[in-house]
């Protein structure tokens, strides 16, 4: 049986569609007499040649008429295949749309991709696809160029000493929506089989609901905290609450203009330490209002700027009173500051008096010496405590961690009252400690430094008398830049060459002084260092701060063991 493809091709080139016929021409064509002998092989071989195509062409047909049959299967299996698949991708979008996450990837260079989960057009405001993702979550200036290198460092994480994870905590973690819904941010990696990163997954999560409810039981727990830290800050609280009492009492314009910024900031982060954020608020505003009036001339105006706002401030101090009142009892505000000691110690203090004095050896001096020794004075460690307190209270606010020790020292002993306004404008070195000194954990850790800022605190009298006494404070953190701070002063047309580093950084003690460019609720004013130079001068003492960029700052007060009063307080 011969191929119906040999069949087509003797008919198109020999016009003969019957092999045998065709194979009874050859042979008749072999025996024509003197053929030549190469003409008599071919045509006699022209039968065998003939066999051999039929078979290959039968051969070919056969293997044809499989592989259409394999192709015909094939094409059913995938085409089942792909239902499948399709089942399965529809399901997926299902779920991933019946989370209400907002899902989309960006590569290396920050661009996302067209595959997104349809809640990225409520949650992320818009189709991310081909967008940069800085642009996607509505970054400019200089946080969208920070986040475009940290994507570069984070596909090239196993290159570094720092896992993807605590590079994405670097990250924007929260989207700013137009509709005022908290919306939270994640991220994952996409890895390769050799452990590359291919792509990011960012996941955006509606958290408003949380996050009102966080609010809520922030709300409650603040409440909570701020009677324990009133509780347990008597003296300070007492003489917070004296003090905005008196600023603003006659209006506020009968202190002298620089007294009155330096209390107005002091008060400010007061109020906030004991969780009054209204009062604080109120005071930035007046802080801002009292910055942006003339020198000369600024009482008027700023008698009104109080008047306009005597509601408020009378709300926020009657507030502040009645929980003074709720904690202590009525006029708490009227009774001195209390000291608490043991029985047993004041006795021991009545029983060695009555000695010295059956001796002899009790002058008038020696006897007061020894009450105020005994009886009328505290530990200054003892008095630090409300300024560590500010300390771990502004850390954890600002996200740092911190370590707090105290190095052997002597047990220098004072009068609390006298020194009350000194200790509590240490709240303002609190707010530079961990506003300037403390780095980020993660950036302390590729610096060799342990993740806690480690802060040293240390009394000793000074000059081997009991006079006068030495506070130091030591961090070992970012430290002071002289250069910064030299840039500044030639801003503000101050002289600079020629002076030492060592000099140059005292400047941060100058009034309105600030490396910052532009001041929030917290910190910028240039008044907080100032506040602690006028304390310090008033109980005539001084101050010194010593620092090496990059390893840490050191705040040295030296300060007399006060028996009285001295003239010019408040």
């Amino acid at each position: 049986m011969y191929a119906k493809r040999l069949s087509r091709l003797l008919k198109r080139h020999f016009g003969m569609e019957d092999p045998e016929t065709a194979l009874a021409a050859v042979k008749a064509a072999a025996a024509t007499p003197g053929l030549p002998p190469e003409a008599q092989k071919v045509l006699s071989s022209l039968g065998e040649l003939l066999a051999g195509v039929n078979g290959a062409l039968t051969e070919n047909d056969d293997q044809l008429k499989m592989a259409m049959r394999n192709l015909s299967l094939s094409s059913a299996e995938l085409t089942t295949a792909n239902a499948e698949l399709e089942r399965l991708n529809i399901a997926n979008r299902a779920m991933l749309e019946s989370l209400g996450q907002a899902l989309l990837f960006f590569d290396n260079q920050g661009i996302c991709g067209g595959t997104y989960s349809q809640a990225c057009l409520a949650l992320l405001e818009g189709d991310p696809s081909g967008r940069h993702v800085a642009d996607v979550l509505k970054l400019d200036g200089v946080a969208r160029n920070d986040f475009a290198a940290l994507i570069e460092v984070m596909f090239c994480h196993t290159m570094t000493a720092h896992s993807f994870e605590e590079l994405a905590a670097l990250a924007p973690q929260q989207y700013v929506h137009s509709l005022g819904l908290t919306v939270a941010l994640a991220y994952r990696a996409m890895y390769a089989a050799d452990g590359s990163v291919t792509g990011i997954l960012l996941v955006a999560t509606d958290v408003s609901q949380r996050a009102r409810a966080d609010a809520e039981l922030k709300a409650k727990e603040e409440q909570v905290l701020r009677t324990l830290r009133i509780a347990s800050n008597r003296g300070s609280y007492v003489h917070f609450y004296r003090t905005i009492h008196a600023v603003f009492s006659d209006g506020g314009t009968t202190r002298d203009r620089g007294v009155l910024k330096r209390d107005l900031h002091t008060l400010k982060s007061m109020a906030a330490f004991f969780y009054l954020h209204d009062l604080a608020e109120l005071l930035h505003e007046l802080e801002d209002q009292l910055g942006a009036l003339p020198a000369q001339g600024w009482e008027p105006a700023f008698a009104k700027i109080c008047a306009a706002a005597r509601a408020r401030l009378d709300r926020s101090i009657d507030y502040a009173r009645w929980l003074g009142r709720e904690i202590w009892g009525g006029a708490f505000e009227s009774v001195e500051d209390l000291i608490c000691m043991d029985s047993t110690h004041l006795l021991r203090f009545g029983k060695e008096l009555r000695r010295v004095m059956e001796e002899g050896g009790a002058s008038p001096e020696s006897a007061e010496r020894m009450f105020f020794e005994s009886v009328a004075s505290l530990p200054v460690q003892d008095l630090l405590t409300f300024f560590e307190t500010q300390l771990s209270h502004f850390a954890e606010a600002a996200g740092r961690k911190i370590s707090i020790h105290h190095d052997p020292g002597d047990e220098v002993r004072v009068f609390p009252d006298f020194y009350r306004e000194f200790f509590d404008s240490l709240t303002h070195i609190a707010r530079n400690i961990v506003d300037h000194a403390a780095e980020p954990p993660l950036q302390r850790r590729t610096r060799g430094k342990p993740p806690e800022l480690q802060i040293h605190i240390r009394t000793n009298y000074e000059g081997g008398t009991r006079n006068m006494f030495r506070l130091t404070i030591a961090d070992d953190g970012k430290g002071i830049s002289h250069r910064a701070i030299s840039d500044r002063l030639r801003e503000k047309g101050k002289p600079v060459d020629g002076k030492a580093p060592s000099e140059i950084i005292q400047h941060i003690f100058d009034e309105d002084f600030s490396t910052r460019d532009g001041a929030d609720l917290h910190s910028g004013r240039g008044i907080g260092m100032n506040v602690i130079k006028a304390e310090v001068q008033k109980l005539g003492g001084n101050l010194l701060i010593e620092s090496n960029e990059g390893e840490g700052t050191i705040l040295t007060v030296k300060l007399p063991v006060l028996w009285e009063r001295r003239s010019g307080r408040r």
